[in-house]
């Protein structure tokens, strides 16, 4: 596959991406952390779902986390069918409907407007990426500190960290140090 994406991929990668970094593990902060803006993230990405709740919030957080993991496996991270619960629970209440588009395109789309709406519109994305072999480039840095997801562009599909600046820097340094030391 080409590493040269169309606007839909661009959207779908982007979409995913964002999502899962809506928490920062080394800043230790959630965007998505109160109802309200919860709700504005995804009303700002995708469309309005309306009033939200606490539950809600731990619902999305949690199919956010499984999310991760999944993505940490595109970077050698372990298999945990367990932590895939909130996935295959979203995929469980995910309802679709085929609309045709102005051009006369079938396209699948969520048949909800409402917070299973957009987990529906994430496993969309998913499905589309995979059907492209776009899919095992999503990625989670191998940073157990940091998770951060990214897109790896590489032609040989070898990236490992969220950026060679920070994480990649320090997991060298580290390696040397322990060289240097034999430990």
């Amino acid at each position: 596959m080409s590493t040269q994406l169309n606007k839909a991929q661009e959207a779908e990668i982007s979409l995913l991406v964002d999502f899962v970094n809506t928490h920062d593990l080394e800043e230790e902060t959630d965007a998505i952390a109160e109802p309200s803006r919860l709700a504005a993230w995804i009303a700002e990405r995708t469309e309005d779902v309306g009033t939200l709740d606490d539950e809600d919030v731990a619902r999305v957080q949690a199919l956010r986390e499984s999310l991760r993991a999944l993505l940490r496996t595109h970077n050698g991270g372990p298999e945990d069918a367990a932590r895939l619960r909130p996935l295959r629970e979203a995929a469980e209440r995910s309802r679709y409907r085929t609309t045709f588009a102005a051009d006369g395109e079938l396209q699948i789309a969520p048949a909800r407007s409402d917070l299973t709406g957009f987990e529906a519109r994430l496993l969309l994305a998913i499905e589309r990426l995979q059907s492209q072999g776009a899919w095992p480039r999503l990625k989670a840095c191998t940073d157990d500190g940091c998770q951060w997801a990214f897109y790896d562009a590489t032609r040989n599909r070898s990236r490992t960290w969220c950026s060679m600046e920070e994480c990649g820097n320090r997991e060298k340094t580290r390696r040397y140090r322990e060289r240097r030391t034999g430990t």
